[in-house]
């Protein structure tokens, strides 16, 4: 349902009609939690495209996200609405002199390593550094990240908050059908490989891109096959090809042709739940996380995790994770194979996941949010 001008709060929420992902999720459960949250804000979203179901009444523009004329062109339309206050979740804010605007930042990994991104993505990640300070409130999404915005980009410790995403609570609860039954149905192709079999499987999920790191993953996984063919083990690669992924594309095709890995492009949230269930370890080797969603739904989920001591990964599992401080395949390898030889400790880190996970929801998200706006509107 879209709305015609009203004084009201925007959330531009245009990304939700072209990809899954992190900021994605971050959006729909920002939308879907901020009536509850905050009943005394009449918050709308901005969307360019017909049939969005966003979780509030919507506001339409027509600027894509991420065009190149977007800081220009998207803040004239929104001029045209006259908000008390824009929310920019996907990093840049428009320019539009007079609104008050709220940046989230999810990390700065394209600072860390400009090479992770293709031109493209760096050209528009690299307006950020001049493009925040046009912020009254930064929201990062974790204290890694806040630390990040303060030192690398200069902006106000007072003008940046810390506050955690969330996990949904589809991912807490038990599953409506056995898992097996979702596998079969929904990834028909790959229920051969997964399920029947007394084998361990390792899940990656996220993106297929440099900064995720999926070629050690997938080289440890070769080298842990050689040094102990009685585990067998199944790599699932749950995610889309993203920018640069023909390392990694290259990487998970030479280990499907060995048996040893099958990946799922398309993944809705019921089909991931069901993954979290069946797998025996959720292993992240990323470069960099700001957060790292898929670390708190598999904790969620009691699914143990192997992460990298990289990023905000350690700062969102706590103890409740194994920590890798180390970049070889033959390093990775080593680890996965304990945890996978470990009953014990698999039951240890599924307990201490779910407990970890439990401070991460998104009502919680919604109404530290919704503090931020009010504070930002009462011009504190």
């Amino acid at each position: 349902m879209e709305r015609e001008w009203q004084p009201v709060l925007l959330l531009d929420g245009r990304i939700l009609a072209y990809r899954r992902g992190g900021i994605t999720r971050y959006v729909a459960e920002l939308a879907a939690h901020l009536p509850a949250a905050a009943p005394d804000l009449t918050v709308r979203v901005l969307v360019n495209r017909a049939g969005i179901e966003a979780g509030l009444p919507t506001v339409r523009v027509r600027t894509p996200p991420h065009h190149r004329l977007e800081r220009w062109t998207l803040g004239l339309e929104v001029l045209r609405h006259r908000p008390r206050l824009l929310h920019s979740p996907d990093f840049i804010p428009p320019v539009a002199p007079g609104i008050p605007l709220v940046v989230t930042v999810h990390d700065l990994a394209f600072l860390t390593d400009p090479s992770l991104l293709a031109a493209d993505g760096l050209r528009y990640y690299g307006q950020l550094p001049r493009a925040i300070h046009a912020a009254r409130a930064v929201i990062a999404v974790s204290g890694t990240v806040r630390e990040q915005v303060i030192e690398r980009l200069g902006v106000p410790a007072h003008q940046v908050h810390a506050v955690y995403n969330g996990v949904a609570d589809t991912f807490f609860a038990e599953p409506s059908e056995p898992p097996n039954q979702t596998i079969a149905r929904e990834a028909p192709e790959i229920a051969p490989a997964l399920l029947g079999r007394d084998r361990p499987v390792i899940l990656v999920v996220g993106t297929v891109e440099p900064r995720k790191r999926h070629v050690l993953l997938a080289r440890a996984v070769a080298d842990l096959a050689v040094r102990q063919p009685d585990l067998a083990p199944l790599l699932v690669v749950a995610g889309q090809p993203g920018w640069r992924s023909e390392e990694g594309t290259a990487a998970i095709r030479e280990l499907e042709q060995s048996g040893l890995a099958v990946w799922l492009t398309e993944v809705g949230d019921r089909l991931l739940h069901a993954l979290y269930r069946t797998a025996t370890v959720l292993a992240l080797p990323s470069f960099d996380e700001g957060f790292g969603l898929p670390l708190a739904e598999a904790m969620a989920a009691g699914l143990p995790a192997v992460v990298a001591k990289r990023g905000a990964l350690p700062e969102v599992a706590g103890d409740a994770a194994v920590l890798v401080d180390e970049d070889e395949p033959a390093t990775w390898a080593e680890v996965l194979a304990w945890v996978l030889d470990d009953a014990t400790l698999r039951r240890d880190l599924a307990a201490r996941g779910r407990e970890r996970a439990a401070q991460f929801r998104w009502e919680r998200t919604a109404r530290e949010t919704a503090a931020i706006y009010r504070r930002v509107l009462a011009g504190e």
